[in-house]
């Protein structure tokens, strides 16, 4: 998978549910978690309708 330098790879995955439910992420490395949290729920197309926590 090509990886620009400035950037990380996360692999993100929920707790506790059977079987795993995960993403892998490419993101800039400068990326502050409210442009994270935005990434977070577009790949599990979420609405952001729950509370959550970082």
């Amino acid at each position: 998978m090509y990886q620009p330098a400035n950037a990380i790879r996360l692999h993100v995955s929920l707790a506790e549910i059977d079987p795993p439910i995960w993403r892998r992420l490419v993101v800039p490395s400068d990326w502050t978690l409210d442009r994270l949290h935005l990434v977070l729920q577009a790949a599990f197309s979420w609405t952001d309708s729950h509370l959550h926590e970082f």
